[in-house]
């Protein structure tokens, strides 16, 4: 099972999935904002790594992944740790892509 949430570059929650309160989609949607701006400090900071991709955590019940969408929007993915990290990483990118266009 997996939940989804596009939030603002800003960590203002546009949509989600999430079944929680709404201090809880606050955070969630802050704190993906903030690992992406960890992510794209880190690609300025390392030499020639390209574009940023997918940052995925892994935690001992589950694993949550992001990737920008573009400019503006960023989608997060909450899954369990029954799903592999290749396959969350797969549904993210497809999953972007759709949200893309």
């Amino acid at each position: 099972m997996i939940n989804y949430m596009i939030s603002t570059t800003d960590g203002l929650s546009l949509i989600n999935t999430f079944q929680d309160k709404q201090e809880d989609e606050d955070e969630v949607a802050a704190l993906t904002a903030a690992l992406s701006g960890l992510g794209n400090g880190l690609r300025k900071g390392l030499i020639d790594i390209g574009d940023l991709g997918t940052i995925v955590i892994n935690g001992s019940k589950g694993r949550y992944g992001m990737r920008y969408i573009d400019n503006e929007r960023i989608l997060g993915v909450l899954a369990t740790d029954t799903m592999s990290e290749q396959k969350l990483i797969h549904d993210i990118e497809e999953m972007a892509s759709a949200l893309v266009k």
